[in-house]
């Protein structure tokens, strides 16, 4: 039971890796979709991706399992998957809010609103978007960083239930 707990959590950290490097190339595509268009689209397809790829990681740990993988593993297992990208994905934030956007992001969205802000559909919305923007210029990186890494582990916490209820399984008692 040790050793698979170890196993569980090795694979886990070894899956999280792999996925908190794909949330940092992922996140690559943000700042470069605010200037190119397809690349935002293809950025939202791919985080879209993220459940069914830690859905497949966790299936296949679960099959390595000899058929008795409950429920609380896969949601535990999952879980941690998402725990170690974030936790990854955070330092790649950190690192490009401290260092490389410089007000980037800030700046495109701001100018983007600029195009929409006479759109009746958006008045209403105006005020609050462009309060919480400001909030957003407010932030330091580390703060942007902190705030990124509890969203990213809330929604592995939403996300890890379901994919624990779609890949646990019970081992078959012998007759």
């Amino acid at each position: 039971m040790a050793s698979q707990r170890n196993n569980l959590q090795q694979t886990a950290m070894l899956y999280g890796t792999y996925m908190g490097l794909f949330w940092i190339l992922k996140f690559a595509l943000l700042p470069l979709g605010l200037v190119f268009s397809p690349l935002a689209l293809l950025f939202l397809l791919l985080t879209c991706a993220v459940p069914v790829i830690v859905f497949l990681m966790s299936r296949s740990f679960g099959r390595q399992c000899e058929g008795d993988y409950p429920f609380f593993s896969a949601l535990v297992f999952a879980f941690q998957i998402y725990l170690f990208a974030s936790l990854l994905t955070a330092v790649g934030h950190y690192l490009y809010f401290q260092f490389l956007d410089n007000g980037f992001i800030y700046t495109r969205v701001a100018a983007q609103l600029e195009l929409v802000k006479d759109e009746p559909a958006m008045q209403a919305q105006m005020t609050q978007i462009k309060h919480a923007l400001d909030v957003f210029y407010e932030l330091t990186p580390i703060q942007l960083a902190m705030q990124l890494l509890s969203q990213n582990i809330f929604y592995g916490i939403l996300l890890s239930l379901p994919t624990a209820l779609l890949t646990m399984r019970r081992k078959a008692v012998g007759r």
